[in-house]
């Protein structure tokens, strides 16, 4: 089971204890994946992060990269540093344009990451777009805190003419980075010059994902 801090405590045997013996127990803890922050350790707080945004960010738990698989299953994520590839909005990885309405983070291999993630929300991006300094680190910026906290490279994106990619045919990359949300044609877009959650007009774009796991936003 998950507790506290993403935490999994899981017990490979049945114990059965009897009266009038001692017993040692080993316990041995395994963090799960992703990232959580605890709300105390929120502390990036220079673009509007209020108290409400660290309690709710503080309950969810985000992947440690961005998706980076084909096809239509067993779906992995990269390294935290790495940029992924590129979707259509809410779409498995089509290869061009067309969009087919199922979350990529819904694909993900359920043996490595468990079950739960889903592509974040539009009020969760905006919480996660507060609680940041702002500041361009190995092309990439720091959200909730620079050490612990979630890495997201600035990716760039495919225009709407290409859709979907597994890098070729980017812009912008290094500048900016373009995260889909679950809202139709909603991305996250930061970069040096300011931070937005807005329309993006067409779903045909190729943007990364993050996954995120905990209840929706």
């Amino acid at each position: 089971r998950i507790v506290n801090n993403n935490t999994e405590i899981t017990s490979t045997q049945s114990v059965q204890l009897k009266e009038g013996k001692s017993y040692t127990l080993k316990i041995q803890f395994k963090k799960g994946p992703g990232i959580n922050v605890l709300e105390s350790d929120i502390n990036l707080t220079g673009n509007g992060c209020t108290a409400q945004d660290k309690k709710d960010l503080a309950k969810l738990i985000w992947a440690d990269g961005n998706l980076k698989s084909t096809g239509n299953s067993n779906y992995v994520w990269t390294t935290s540093t790495d940029r992924g590839y590129y979707y259509t909005w809410y779409s498995t990885y089509t290869g061009n344009t067309s969009q087919n309405n199922t979350d990529p983070c819904s694909k993900l291999n359920i043996s490595t990451y468990g079950t739960g993630w889903r592509t974040p929300s539009r009020n969760e991006l905006t919480k996660l777009s507060r609680c940041t300094n702002k500041a361009k680190v190995n092309n990439g910026m720091w959200f909730m805190n620079s050490s612990k906290g979630l890495f997201l490279p600035l990716a760039g994106h495919t225009p709407s003419a290409s859709g979907a990619s597994t890098g070729n045919g980017v812009v912008n990359s290094n500048l900016d980075g373009n995260y889909w949300c679950t809202e139709k044609y909603y991305r996250f877009l930061f970069g040096t010059n300011g931070h937005t959650v807005s329309d993006a007009a067409s779903g045909a774009f190729g943007c990364s994902v993050r996954c995120v796991k905990g209840t929706k936003q």
